[in-house]
């Protein structure tokens, strides 16, 4: 099978294979499915029966035990190699994503007041997907992380092809968390009391904090809205420890702005602690720290 076999991968199975091959190289090792249904959004089970699939084609091997997972072969480097555009960028219509793979897409009329315009090309069955009228979302792209919303003006089912009225375009940089997360943050301790920690979270104008252990590990997130909560139900003389979410939801120092976004909205949360890749504390970002860097503000 020749490069053109990634043409003939499912977005599905795209999208498996890119985060296995990502997991694989952040952390040379064998990768669970769990970690890979994880750092996409699905099902365990589903991603378990798409690596089935990927491991009939050559793509994936695996290892049985405790110690066991999967990793990606040769071959599989090769086809998501051969070129840029057969990366997965995902399609949505009214919030769902569709089953297309976006292959192209051209951008112009930038400067007319009525709006730009793009023409996009999809390897799938644009005429069961997309039709006059529709309002989609593309993107994020990779690499160069361009979002575009638009209105689907005309489709062309010979080739493939779609017009889109742009209606909203924005350009997010691959760029480190580390470049505008804040280092060394305020940090509460799983001892520390809440009515301890509310004054100085608001004496920082702050909304929440990682929490660490004893030992200075990293060991949950606690907010304002938790501190509330325990208040509410009375328990005024309780510790962080008893509120603090774990384990944490946080994200390495060599991910970019992209995948905090991703995470943020996954989570609905407005701040990730960063680790180094020993899993140490070395700081945070915000919501706020990704709109300011976004908006040029720093």
């Amino acid at each position: 099978m020749g490069p053109n076999l990634s043409y003939r991968l499912t977005l599905s199975q795209r999208e498996v294979l890119e985060a296995l091959i990502k997991l694989y190289e952040q952390k040379r090792r064998l990768i669970k499915s769990k970690e890979i249904a994880d750092l996409i959004g699905r099902d365990e089970g589903t991603v378990r029966n798409i690596i089935l699939s990927l491991k009939g084609l050559g793509l994936i091997e695996s290892k049985t035990g405790p110690s066991g997972g999967y990793m990606p072969t040769l071959k599989a480097y090769e086809i998501m190699r051969s070129a840029v555009t057969q990366l997965p960028i995902k399609i949505r219509k009214e919030g769902k994503e569709l089953d297309v793979i976006l292959t192209n897409i051209e951008i112009f009329d930038l400067l007319n007041p009525e709006g730009g315009r793009a023409i996009i090309r999809v390897y799938g069955d644009i005429r069961k997907t997309l039709k006059p009228g529709d309002r989609i979302e593309i993107g994020p792209t990779p690499y160069i992380g361009i979002r575009i919303e638009g209105l689907v003006v005309h489709v062309d089912p010979v080739s493939s092809q779609a017009s889109i009225k742009i209606t909203r375009m924005i350009s997010i940089p691959r760029v480190s968390v580390a470049e505008i997360a804040t280092r060394n943050p305020y940090v509460a301790t799983t001892e520390t009391p809440l009515r301890e920690l509310v004054r100085e979270l608001l004496s920082r104008n702050m909304r929440g904090a990682p929490v660490v252990d004893h030992a200075g590990k990293l060991v949950g997130v606690i907010t304002l809205s938790d501190i509330g909560k325990a208040f509410v139900e009375g328990k005024i003389d309780a510790k962080v420890e008893d509120y603090m979410s774990t384990p944490p939801i946080t994200i390495r120092d060599t991910d970019d702005i992209l995948r905090a976004i991703e995470l943020m909205n996954k989570y609905d949360i407005g701040r990730l602690p960063v680790v180094n890749s020993s899993g140490h504390l070395i700081g945070i970002v915000t919501r706020t720290d990704v709109l300011r860097f976004i908006a040029g503000l720093r």
